[in-house]
């Protein structure tokens, strides 16, 4: 992923950003060959239902051998909506399936989960988590990180990677070693 200048945008026409696009959007992606743009495949905590979970796993299925399709996500654990956090983590345990088959990264949605967050990823690749992921090929990286820099660095020493968009706690960055920190534009385009 260090090849892309943003890993997570929500806005189409760079060919250095990365695309989180819905499932079906993703689909109908895959048969266009003359656009260029590399894509996510997500399922965002705030937009879940079952149909949802059945087309992210035929979009995957469809996409699979597509080389713009760079990535999981977003998708994570998000207690501050109103999606029930079952389906939540059933989502997200799906989500972390697929990335670990096609050993592809992910971008995670997280808020006020963290303790979540580490029990499921542990429930998909074992004990050491976020670093067995990553021995996987599936690194998974907490966008949108706006957090202090104690729990930046917790983080990253369990294996995980940090995503900054246009706000972020500057100390972080000073914390974090370069090669574990991302660059994102979310919905801004910045």
């Amino acid at each position: 992923m260090r090849q892309f200048a943003d890993i997570h945008t929500h806005l189409m026409g760079d060919s250095l950003s990365v695309c989180s696009l819905a499932p079906l959007e993703a689909e109908g992606l895959s048969r266009r060959v003359e656009v260029a743009q590399p894509y996510s495949i997500m399922l965002h905590p705030w937009h879940l239902t079952p149909t949802l979970l059945a087309d992210f796993e035929r979009a995957v299925a469809v996409c699979a051998s597509d080389s713009r399709f760079v990535a999981v996500g977003e998708c994570g654990l998000d207690a501050s909506c109103s999606t029930p956090l079952e389906l939540q983590e059933q989502a997200f345990v799906l989500a972390l399936e697929a990335a670990r088959r096609l050993r592809k990264p992910v971008v995670l949605h997280v808020v006020k989960s963290w303790e979540r967050l580490s029990r499921v990823v542990g429930q998909v690749f074992g004990p050491e988590g976020a670093k067995k992921a990553e021995a996987e090929g599936c690194r998974l990286i907490v966008h949108g990180f706006r957090k202090n820099a104690t729990l930046a660095r917790q983080l990253v020493a369990q294996g995980y990677y940090l995503s900054l968009g246009k706000r972020f706690n500057p100390d972080v960055a000073q914390a974090i070693a370069p090669d574990r920190l991302y660059r994102e534009s979310d919905e801004t385009g910045e």
